[in-house]
C-alpha cells in the first residue's frame, strides 16, 4: 500500500486554509438538523467541516496530516467544529454520532482498509443513523494513469484506487447499511476544466 501522506502535508502546506464548501457538502447538509453529530473521516483543510459547523452540527474532523490539523484548530473559531489529527482507518472507540462524512478518502486506502471504515462507522452511528461517501470509481478519466500498483490502483503524485459502483455499493451493504441514495455520474465533482465520473452512496444504519 502507497503512503500518500508527503503528497497531501504538502499540497496542504500550500493551501491551508478552509475555502468554498464542495458540491457533496451542500447536497450532504439536505439531510442535517442543527444539534446533529458527525464525523469527517478525512477532512484536508476543513472546508466542509466548517461549512457543517456554521450550520449548527457538531463535527469532530480527523485527518492524518497532523501540521494542517494543529494550523486549523489554532485558527477555529466555531465551537462547533472540533479537529483532530487522526487515521481515519485506525481510531479506535469513539462515542456515537448522528452522521459519518467521507469525501473522496476511501478512494484513498486499500480496499481492506475500506472494509474496516466501513464496518467502523456502522459500529459508530445511531439508529438511524447516515454515512455519506463521494469516491473515485473506475469510469474517472483518471483511471489508469500513472503506475499500476494493485487492481484498479495506480500512483501519479499520489494513491489511487478507483472502484466498481455496484461492487462497492454492495460492500456498503455488506457492511449493514441499508441504501438510500446512489449514483455514478458527471456534473458532481466539477473541478476546473475537469468533471470526473464520481459515485454518491448514502447509506443508513438500520
Amino acid at each position: 500500500m502507497v503512503d500518500s501522506k508527503e503528497f497531501w502535508e504538502g499540497y496542504y502546506e500550500n493551501n491551508p486554509d478552509p475555502f468554498t464548501e464542495s458540491m457533496f457538502a451542500r447536497f450532504v447538509s439536505g439531510f442535517l438538523n442543527e444539534g446533529d453529530s458527525l464525523y469527517e473521516l478525512g477532512c484536508g483543510n476543513g472546508r466542509d467541516s466548517t461549512f457543517f459547523g456554521n450550520k449548527g452540527v457538531h463535527v469532530v474532523a480527523f485527518d492524518q496530516c497532523e501540521k494542517e490539523l494543529h494550523y486549523l484548530a489554532s485558527q477555529n473559531t466555531n465551537p462547533n467544529v472540533h479537529f483532530e489529527p487522526g487515521d481515519f482507518t485506525n481510531l479506535g472507540s469513539r462515542k456515537i454520532v448522528n452522521h459519518i462524512y467521507s469525501r473522496f478518502t476511501l478512494h484513498s486506502v486499500s480496499e481492506d482498509k475500506e472494509t474496516a471504515t466501513l464496518a467502523w462507522s456502522f459500529g459508530h452511528l445511531v439508529p438511524g443513523g447516515l454515512i455519506y461517501i463521494e469516491i473515485r470509481g473506475v469510469n474517472d478519466d483518471l483511471y489508469g494513469q500513472g503506475e499500476k500498483v494493485g487492481k484498479d490502483e495506480f500512483v501519479t503524485s499520489h494513491y489511487r484506487r478507483f472502484v466498481v459502483f455496484e461492487d462497492f455499493v454492495k460492500r456498503v451493504e455488506s457492511a449493514g447499511f441499508n441504501i438510500l441514495y446512489k449514483l455514478e455520474s458527471r456534473g458532481l465533482a466539477p473541478y476546473g476544466e475537469d468533471d470526473p465520473v464520481v459515485i454518491r452512496v448514502v447509506g443508513r444504519r438500520p
